[in-house]
């Protein structure tokens, strides 16, 4: 199946490059998402060479996903449901030659890239670069600098094709300080249930020892501004792997959505969303479900496809 982004509207992006926020969406957004049908073999993206690809991919399902606990920036690792998602994942975006990869700084981000990569047809061979793309780290960390030192040295003169992965904690899940460990049955029992919904619900309200989403906002939205914006001008094709309250702050930054329009995004564990970048302004591609022979196309009944669709109607559970 051969999807043609070109074919997409257009949106300028603000940032701090002086481009200018759009004041309302695009008519007829939700006939911008396309469908791509389940099948058995990958979807082919073909996009001319000049332009950039942005993915957005949150990790699989984590532990403390499957047990439906507040799970915020705790270093939680996938289950074997979330490997297999990772793997879905990566076959439906395997013929998008990624260049650079970005991560959380937790593990359930950093392994849904790399087993994505995995089913890259390009055979790219990804490495961990220590110390983040903008080398900061401990002064002083001999180990972390020559760990850093090994990866660039790879990245030139591996007998393979290498991309990098930079992990920042710009990139980190929205902090739930004493709700995380906590299912929302434990938390309700403690906090009470009406100040347990504010917290979920609000964006400007932060639980005790945690973040809001307008703090997570701040910090996403500052790092895409400052450092993916710039790779896709360098025409590279990015993939960033996070989670799901990072990735509905980005995407409500793109589509120009209030901030309680942001509140009602659903970012779907390892389901791909994909974007064109050309000439300052990003075309709107569409979600890409995963191509995973474990999960029936009843799986994806009712799940929002296309970046500007991913709105849900009733609770907002996506917010653990």
């Amino acid at each position: 199946m051969e999807l043609l982004l070109q074919n997409f509207p257009k949106w300028p992006l603000y940032s701090s490059f002086n481009y200018k926020r759009r004041t309302s969406r695009p008519e007829n957004l939700t006939m911008a998402c396309t469908r791509i049908e389940t099948a058995t073999s990958a979807v082919n993206i073909s996009v001319p060479s000049t332009k950039s690809h942005l993915v957005l991919m949150r990790h699989g399902e984590s532990m403390w996903n499957d047990l439906k606990l507040f799970t915020g920036d705790v270093d939680i690792p996938l289950t074997e449901n979330g490997v297999m998602e990772a793997l879905a994942s990566g076959r439906a975006v395997s013929e998008i030659d990624f260049d650079i990869i970005f991560t959380s700084r937790l593990v359930r981000a950093k392994q849904t890239a790399l087993i994505a990569m995995t089913q890259s047809r390009f055979k790219r061979v990804p490495v961990i670069v220590r110390g983040g793309f903008h080398g900061r780290g401990k002064t002083g960390d001999a180990n972390r600098l020559r760990l850093r030192d090994a990866a660039a040295k790879a990245l030139k003169h591996a007998s393979c094709h290498m991309v990098p992965v930079y992990a920042d904690p710009a990139l980190n899940e929205r902090c739930y300080g004493d709700l995380q460990g906590l299912s929302k049955e434990a938390a309700i029992k403690e906090f009470g249930e009406e100040t347990v919904m504010k917290w979920r619900r609000s964006y400007d309200t932060r639980p005790p020892h945690g973040e809001s989403l307008k703090d997570t906002a701040a910090r996403s939205v500052r790092f895409f501004k400052t450092t993916i914006i710039p790779r896709l001008e360098e025409h590279r094709n990015v993939l960033i792997v996070a989670h799901g309250n990072v990735l509905r702050c980005i995407i409500a930054h793109l589509a120009g959505f209030s901030d309680m329009e942001m509140l009602k995004l659903q970012i779907v564990t390892a389901m791909p969303y994909a974007y064109t970048y050309d000439g300052g302004t990003f075309a709107e591609c569409c979600a890409l479900p995963p191509l995973n022979p474990n999960r029936n196309d009843e799986d994806h009944q009712g799940v929002p496809l296309g970046i500007s669709s991913v709105f849900k109607t009733g609770d907002v559970n996506s917010l653990i």
